[in-house]
């Protein structure tokens, strides 16, 4: 698989344009401007973000719907040091930035990259809305680019005012609903002027449907393969911070381990987030000695630096959770309780029995056992109580596989399995509030997507790699070659199945938790994927969307844009 590296992904296609020498930057959207360093790239990110940078060292510009700078920096410094390790904070204060008063924080630590690295932070407000700089470089580079950043952050102006939100009236006491999710109101007539920025959260009325404004976001994978590909897209409320990317491990033996999906969503405040955690693909015999020769493979990868497949029993859901996820992830967090998900569970078992007759058309003998469950936590995030769900799905494959007994020098037959856990999708809230939020957080998750042109991508290269190891492994070894033949079979038409088992368990996963209608999309004619547990949708300006139950809301009234109402329609 070839690897090309690329500066970075962006919602709206990438924009990419090397700077020959210093040249005048405007923001598309007419907010500020600034001058570009010669030796650096620009890279438009999304329509509220651009980055600059020369090597390894980069300078982001961000607008955001805030008018608390601190706020911002808090939330995205959060965001930024749990990718990084040692990530501290060295010094804090006041700075003039875009000709007004500003705050600035700077870190230090290992960025993602493995290299000591500063990262700053600089921010001041225009109203309801945060300009803010976030510049980093490895501590080997910055002497280099200081005077490239300084010049960034001087030549930094605002070139279009940004008129405060107008208060609105208070709203009867109710549950807070997650920032960035705000409460329909149909006016009695249009506001005299727009507001230019996403209201403030507030409670929804009694009797008031919700509405949430979404904006579109997107995982690109970047390095590999020839050119940067679409991974995965969802959306999330419009001014909800986005981390994802595509990781990929260079010293993996068990090759569908071998790419992983991550991302993380936040609100504002922090209070409210949503996180999907990559998956695990084990292996396991019914055969005693057939094991033994997998623990005897692994070891023999690990010489190479190489790491096989896990080897443990298939196992439920609520057991990955317990013994795999929340150890890794949620260490600290105190485990409440673990339910099962039997609407999900029902749906899947059928996919799963449907899948078992279409192998047995083809001659194969497979047995699939898939399992749901989520597991409820309760922790301290960001110095508040939180509750969360954690959200998983395991699926076991077993096929008949021969075996060999060294000490009789007989045949014979057992179940060998391929198994993972999948699925695994965190949802966090104030203690408290958690249930109140169950169809907030499906409606993010609805729109999850994978991109299908990727996904047959990967699945390519997995099923080559695959074929290539068993081939090495039958030259290397006698007893395994006496049945080569049926064991290179068995672990392609393994693999195949599971992949297919996969999509179709999400599939099954779609239709309770997922639970989306199809939309056509005016501004790009793409069918987009939203909830269907609202009756409504409209389509805006960048990339936005917004779903409401109330058939006389009408966005084009309460806020800023152009605005088109969707239609359904049938895939």
């Amino acid at each position: 698989m070839k690897y090309v590296p690329v500066r970075s992904l962006t919602a709206l296609g990438l924009l990419c344009f090397a700077a020959a020498a210093e040249q005048p930057y405007r923001d598309p959207q007419g907010r500020f401007a600034l001058e570009v360093p010669a030796g650096f790239t620009v890279t438009q990110l999304n329509s509220d973000a651009v980055q600059f940078a020369s090597g390894p060292g980069y300078v982001t510009a961000m607008v955001l719907p805030s008018d608390d700078p601190a706020l911002m920096i808090s939330a995205i410094a959060r965001q930024t040091g749990s990718q990084w390790r040692n990530f501290t904070e060295a010094r804090r204060g006041e700075a003039r930035f875009a000709g007004r008063m500003g705050s600035y924080v700077t870190y230090s630590g290992v960025n993602p990259r493995g290299a000591d690295s500063f990262l700053q932070m600089l921010a001041t407000a225009e109203g309801s809305t945060t300009f803010l700089l976030m510049t980093s470089a490895p501590a080997t580079e910055f002497a280099r680019l200081k005077s490239g950043f300084y010049r960034i952050e001087q030549s930094f102006v605002l070139t279009k005012a940004t008129p405060a939100v107008p208060p609105r009236p208070p709203a009867p006491p109710a549950l807070p609903i997650p920032a960035g999710a705000q409460p329909a109101r149909t006016p009695e007539r249009p506001p005299a002027v727009a507001p230019t920025a996403t209201p403030r959260p507030s409670a929804a009325p009694s009797g008031k449907p919700d509405y949430y404004r979404m904006r579109l976001v997107r995982i690109v994978d970047e390095h590999g393969f020839e050119r940067p590909m679409t991974a995965l897209t969802l959306l999330i409320p419009v001014g909800w911070q986005f981390q994802g990317s595509v990781q990929y491990s260079q010293a993996i033996g068990c090759h569908a381990n071998l790419v992983r999906l991550v991302f993380r969503a936040e609100s504002p405040d922090g209070r409210f987030a949503m996180q999907m955690f990559p998956g695990n693909v084990w292996q396991w015999s019914d055969d005693p000695t057939t094991v033994r020769m997998m623990q005897t493979s692994n070891q023999q990868m690990s010489q190479f630096g190489r790491r096989g497949c896990d080897l443990q029993p298939p196992m439920a859901a609520g057991d990955f959770l317990r013994r795999s996820v929340i150890p890794a992830a949620r260490h600290e967090a105190r485990l409440v309780g673990i339910e099962p998900m039997p609407e999900i569970a029902q749906q899947t078992e059928q996919e799963a029995r449907q899948l078992e007759q279409i192998a047995a058309g083809q001659g194969l003998r497979v047995h699939m056992r898939t399992d749901v469950a989520r597991a409820r936590l309760s922790y301290n995030a960001g110095g508040q109580p939180a509750e969360e769900w954690l959200t998983a799905m395991t699926y076991s494959i077993g096929m008949p596989a021969p075996t060999y007994n060294m000490y009789t020098g007989r045949m014979g037959q057992a179940m060998s399995y391929t198994c993972a856990g999948d699925h695994v999708f965190a949802f966090r809230a104030p203690e408290g509030q958690l249930d109140a939020q169950e169809k907030f957080f499906r409606t993010i998750l609805s729109t999850i997507r994978v991109d299908p042109q990727w996904q047959a991508r990967v699945t390519q290269v997995i099923t080559n790699m695959q074929a290539a190891d068993s081939k090495a492994a039958m030259d290397r070894s006698a007893i395994i070659a006496k049945s080569g033949q049926e064991t290179s079979r068995i672990i392609h038409d393994t693999y195949e199945n599971a992949t297919k088992s996969h999509d179709r368990a999400m599939e099954g996963w779609s239709q309770y938790m997922r639970g989306v209608a199809n939309y056509r999309n005016p501004y790009t004619g793409e069918t987009v994927e939203l909830s269907n547990q609202y009756e409504h949708a409209w389509a805006g300006p960048n990339n936005e969307y917004i779903v409401t139950d109330s058939a006389n809301f009408n966005p084009n009234s309460a806020l800023q844009g152009n605005w088109t109402r969707l239609e359904a329609v049938q895939r």
